[in-house]
This record gives C-alpha cells, structure tokens and sequence, in this order.
C-alpha cells in the first residue's frame, strides 16, 4: 500500500516565518486616536465587570441576609 509523504517540518516553519515576516511589514504603529479608543473601550469593560461584580455580592449579601 502506498504510504504518505509528510512534508518536512522546516518547510512548515519556513511558510510560519514568512508569514510572521509579512505581517510584520504590513502592520503600522497605531495612531493616539486608536490607542485612546482601545483604551476608552478597556476602561469601560473593567467598569462595566466591577459594576455586575459587586452587585451580584451586593445582592448575595441581601438575600442571605449579612
């Protein structure tokens, strides 16, 4: 029975790294603009997470009855 050839595993990393490569000198350094909404977005995400958190334990607390 015939058996499969696997390809070479540098040949693999080498598609990886030209890849990788590639990417690197498509990709720009952001603007202020889209660092201060990527960071907008965060502080709201954490703000939004903190505010369910403590209301659910605000409301553990009531029907438990602490």
């Amino acid at each position: 029975m015939g058996k499969t050839k696997s390809k070479p595993r540098t040949k693999e990393r080498s598609n990886l790294w030209d890849y990788i490569v590639q990417t690197l000198k498509v990709a720009e350094k952001p603007g202020w603009e889209d660092v201060w909404n990527t960071f907008k977005v965060t502080v709201t995400g954490f703000l939004l997470v903190g505010i369910i958190g403590f209301l659910i334990q605000l409301t553990a607390l009531f029907l438990v009855g602490g």
